[in-house]
């Protein structure tokens, strides 16, 4: 993952802390250790000395450190939703909406990254796809437009990330859009299409019982 796509979740993770709140601090989620690349660059600014007085007075108990984001800070975030926003190339015949956790990018990247090291490297448009996904905060997702090839190759990151890392990728991938590497037997239906399979598809004998048709 970039930089410039650590700052864009940082942005979110500090925005959402906010809500309605003018401050956001330890009991939001955030803490100085986390938002120092924000701070470093002026996106937010640490509660003076006065501000942790006023919001320890409101709270009834000592605030320590508290922090919200700059009008820079929000500019920043503005000009992202735009920027991230899909254009009109973004979606088109054969490509596929997925929505993949900030882990499972991150193993995409990873992926990508070995481009020209692996045997087996990763398809034609991928890196592409990787760069322009955007991200949905309320999902905590980044959304990707793929076509069929690209998610056969994206499952098989997920594959080399099940031998080396974490399992939890590979599986979510093949349960939610019933692509994996090696591909699954035939017959495997993903879990968002079993609804409507379980509807039109024929039952199998084994399935309808003893002495049914």
């Amino acid at each position: 993952m970039g930089r410039s796509d650590k700052h864009s979740i940082l942005l979110w993770r500090l925005a959402d802390a906010q809500h309605t709140q003018e401050w956001a601090g330890l009991s939001q989620g955030v803490d100085e250790r986390t938002m120092a690349p924000l701070l470093e660059l002026g996106l937010a600014e640490e509660a003076s000395l006065e501000d942790r007085a006023e919001l320890s007075a409101k709270a009834g108990h000592p605030v320590r450190w508290a922090v919200r984001l700059t009008d820079n800070g929000w500019d920043a975030l503005t000009y992202a939703r735009v920027r991230a926003a899909p254009g009109t190339a973004a979606t088109g015949p054969g490509l596929k909406t997925v929505l993949l956790r900030p882990s499972e990018l991150e193993a995409v990247r990873r992926y990508l990254a070995l481009n020209g090291r692996l045997r087996q490297g990763p398809v034609p448009g991928l890196e592409a796809a990787a760069e322009a996904a955007r991200f949905d905060s309320a999902a905590n997702r980044w959304i990707l437009h793929v076509n069929e090839e690209q998610m056969q190759s994206m499952a098989r990151a997920f594959f080399l990330e099940r031998l080396g890392g974490s399992i939890a990728p590979a599986n979510r991938f093949a349960r939610t859009y019933g692509v994996a590497y090696p591909p699954r037997p035939l017959g495997f239906i993903p879990t968002a299409l079993r609804g409507e399979a379980d509807a039109s598809w024929p039952r199998s004998s084994r399935a309808q019982g003893p002495g049914r048709a």
